[in-house]
């Protein structure tokens, strides 16, 4: 099911959801009763997911070890991209559409910046899109003289060397009903439902509230919080689920769109942050767009699915607490 940005409902094929108003109560040893979610009749659309090929890409990845083991992997990596241009160039051929260079163990996937890592082994995450196959061929083969002739601590390629992928993009919309003939062995098929929901209805409007100080302690939000993230396409959802009702005002005032995009900025300079109330379980959902380079196997990063989002939301820390036993 696609959450789709600034709705409330889920849009599935025969009816809309709305989960906004779900409460969750422990019924008994391993089991919950599920109240409040809501349906209304189901758009006058389908939804198709389709895809199609966009060029190539291929990933290599490589231990680094020693001192300054980050900055010596990413200049490693980068300068065969270089070296790589530079044949593009007398060939003719057109440079890379896209490439990605992490360290990971550097704090890469945190926002950290490179020449502040201390890290002495890294593995080196280096991928590259491009229109023709035979360019990734190039790079591939350039990289077997990297790990022999360029800068010391550079180990081995895992799994060899990278072969060339097609990339597979993702791309849902809506189409109309009235559009498509369907039969069903022969015999034409209609929808018997006279009505239909053009939209779901908007979600309401963002209100910040004021951030008050109850006391001196401080917590990282794992400490407060539930949370998970995974991928919708090139958007991620980010889940917060409070520990404790009495948690939820105080995390609706210090969890706004402004301070979760000014957190993960990293993701992505064209990241946008929209956030949605669960008040039922105490949570919130926030969507995260153009987080994740293209999302899925369009993405050349090493959490291409958004996967790690909320691990690394976790330590975002929320100040002027009480003691947390106060609110358990």
């Amino acid at each position: 099911k696609q959450w789709y940005q600034r709705r409330v409902a889920i849009t599935a094929g025969d009816v809309n959801c709305d989960f906004t108003g779900v409460r969750i109560t422990e019924a008994g040893e391993n089991c919950v009763e599920v109240r409040g979610a809501k349906g209304s009749m189901p758009s006058s659309f389908y939804k198709v997911s389709a895809t199609y090929v966009d060029g190539y890409k291929a990933t290599m990845m490589a231990p680094m070890i020693g001192p300054k083991a980050a900055q010596k992997g990413y200049l490693n990596a980068m300068s065969n991209i270089e070296r790589c241009r530079r044949i593009f160039a007398k060939k003719g051929m057109a440079d890379f559409t896209e490439t990605n260079v992490e360290c990971l163990g550097s704090g890469a996937n945190q926002g950290r910046k490179l020449d502040e890592s201390d890290a002495e082994e890294i593995v080196v995450w280096s991928a590259v899109r491009h229109s023709d196959k035979a360019a990734i061929q190039v790079w591939a083969k350039e990289l077997a003289g990297a790990s022999t002739g360029m800068a010391p601590g550079f180990t081995t390629m895992l799994g060899g060397r990278p072969k060339p992928t097609p990339i597979l993009r993702f791309a849902p919309f809506l189409f109309p009903k009235d559009q498509v003939r369907i039969a069903v062995n022969d015999v034409p098929f209609a929808s018997t439902n006279s009505e239909h929901c053009q939209v779901s209805p908007a979600s309401p409007a963002e209100v910040t509230k004021e951030v008050v100080r109850e006391g001196d302690e401080s917590y990282r939000l794992e400490e407060l919080a539930f949370l998970r993230s995974g991928d919708k396409g090139n958007s991620a959802n980010l889940g917060v689920i409070c520990r404790s009702p009495a948690l939820y005002p105080i995390l609706d005032a210090h969890l706004t769109s402004a301070t979760v995009k000014t957190y993960l900025q990293h993701l992505g300079p064209n990241l946008q942050v929209t956030k949605y109330k669960l008040p039922g379980i105490s949570g919130f959902n926030f969507v995260l767009e153009s987080a994740l380079g293209g999302g899925g196997v369009a993405s050349l990063r090493s959490d291409p699915q958004g996967k790690a989002i909320g691990q690394i939301f976790s330590n975002f820390k929320v100040e002027g607490l009480k003691s947390l036993s106060e609110y358990m």
